[in-house]
């Protein structure tokens, strides 16, 4: 059954902005597709008729819906034959630091795991389910994130 408009209302506000943020690293600052994939994650959510109702099951459905939608985005963007100064004129609706920078120009699986565990605040037991990877792995992949990210830091 989908979800109600009052409790869609509730759940927008508690997790638009973990969505915006995924959404927003996929597409390396591009608002436009970042406010796309972000509505049609909350159209999936309203539309859906298997959305779990429990609050962390939610949570999870609501990532990994995200992280679909964008992966879904972008190959079909890749069809696209745009000229390169078409997106020059794309600007992120926040600032953001020299931190956040340098992970999303990480490898995709390197900026997933960090920012499922260290933006998103999950385990790394639970960050390999979400990917579909094993926990140990999710670890290589945060280790090899901190020496790049160590770097080109300088920390």
């Amino acid at each position: 059954m989908p979800i109600g408009s009052a409790d869609f209302e509730k759940v927008y506000e508690k997790y638009f902005n973990m969505i915006y943020r995924i959404c927003f690293v996929y597409f390396s600052g591009n608002s436009h597709d970042t406010e796309d994939a972000v509505q049609t994650v909350f159209l999936k959510l309203m539309t859906s008729h298997s959305a779990p109702d429990e609050a962390e099951h939610l949570k999870a459905w609501l990532i990994v819906t995200a992280q679909n939608t964008c992966k879904s985005m972008l190959r079909r963007s890749l069809r696209k034959n745009l000229p390169l100064d078409a997106a020059s004129d794309k600007q992120a609706p926040f600032e953001y630091g020299d931190t956040l920078k340098a992970v999303m120009g990480l490898p995709y699986e390197q900026k997933n795991a960090v920012l499922l565990c260290y933006y998103e605040g999950y385990t790394a037991k639970e960050a390999a389910k979400l990917m579909g990877c094993r926990e140990n792995t999710v670890y290589s992949y945060i280790h090899r994130a901190k020496k790049k990210l160590t770097k080109q830091l300088g920390v």
